[in-house]
């Protein structure tokens, strides 16, 4: 007994950054921007839109495509790293929102780039375990907000954007196999400094800064060289763990973290071009977000298409065989 995604919808900012815009700004070419990064656009939220502002947004088309969706939902995941609070739980406060029962199961789930992962994970065994019926699972991060504006290589990877995702069992497809892992040495090499309780805000960090609400720490080449030593391994573990070959995947959609590693994770392990999916050029790094909102454009472009076999891999780091 499998995963069902009974729908996909998306929500972005109106606020467009250009390789033009950063081109003028950071005194480089838009052809080096898109060497480095593969992105054209990406997408900002505004001064007062935070992530659950888009995710409701992007939740309301999703109820909206059936009146009857929202009496059946019985559990709500929101996974983020840029809640409303520290506490109460914003999916509580989205529950509210979105005036969804008050018999459902509300839950955050802290997780960026490899949170749409572990979300479906999380959502699987709540399904089969009989505790929910019909999940409605909300990713969205306004990670922008973290950048300082004079950090190039931040600001010319990150997005905004938000996924709304309907789950519920399978009766016709075998069960998912999920590979999960950890290295949390890695901690400090992707992380919002002055963001919480072990490191809190003060004035003087905001005014250095710029950035109110903490300030994103990324060393981008530990999680290069992370991801191409881990990655590969893991998708292999995972073929092996349901007895199936780089063949029999019709489709691969990875996180859209940057266009040049997504390319040497490709060739490295000579997946084709027409089965490796990326929309990264038009949306750019939505972080918890990428892969539902790839999911969906690779559905409305017929890529995507009902009966085939996609492996999505959510990393830093989890990986998961779906078969839609």
């Amino acid at each position: 007994m499998g995963l069902l995604i009974d729908k996909i919808r998306i929500h972005l900012p109106e606020e467009v950054l250009s390789n033009t815009q950063l081109a003028k700004e950071f005194n480089i070419t838009e052809a080096e921007i898109i060497k480095r990064t593969g992105i054209e656009k990406r997408y900002l939220a505004s001064k007062n839109e935070t992530a659950s502002d888009l995710a409701f947004v992007a939740a309301k088309k999703l109820l909206a495509s059936d009146t009857e969706i929202s009496t059946k939902i019985d559990f709500l995941i929101f996974c983020s790293d840029c809640f409303d609070y520290i506490a109460p739980a914003t999916s509580c406060i989205l529950q509210d929102r979105l005036k969804l029962p008050q018999t459902i199961g509300c839950m955050d789930l802290p997780y960026g780039c490899s949170g749409f992962v572990y979300g479906l994970g999380i959502a699987n065994g709540l399904l089969h375990s009989g505790m929910a019926n019909k999940i409605l699972f909300l990713t969205c991060d306004s990670s922008t907000k973290t950048l300082n504006p004079k950090n190039f290589e931040q600001r010319s990877l990150f997005s905004d954007g938000a996924a709304a995702i309907l789950l519920s069992k399978n009766d016709k497809t075998p069960p998912n196999d999920f590979i999960f892992g950890t290295d949390g040495s890695g901690a400090h090499d992707l992380y919002i400094e002055g963001s919480a309780f072990r490191a809190p805000l003060d004035e003087n960090f905001k005014k250095d800064s710029c950035v109110p609400y903490g300030e994103m720490v990324m060393n981008g080449a530990n999680i290069f060289s992370f991801a191409l030593k881990t990655v590969p391994t893991l998708i292999h573990d995972t073929l092996n763990k349901c007895k199936l070959g780089f063949e029999d995947i019709d489709l691969f959609i990875f996180h859209q973290a940057n266009g040049f590693i997504l390319e040497t994770l490709r060739r490295k392990m000579d997946i084709p071009k027409e089965k490796f999916y990326t929309n990264i050029k038009d949306y750019g790094n939505t972080v918890a977000s990428t892969i539902p909102i790839a999911l969906y454009t690779a559905e409305q472009e017929k890529v995507l298409k009902k009966g085939m076999k996609v492996l999505v891999a959510g990393f830093v780091l989890e990986i998961v065989g779906l078969q839609l």
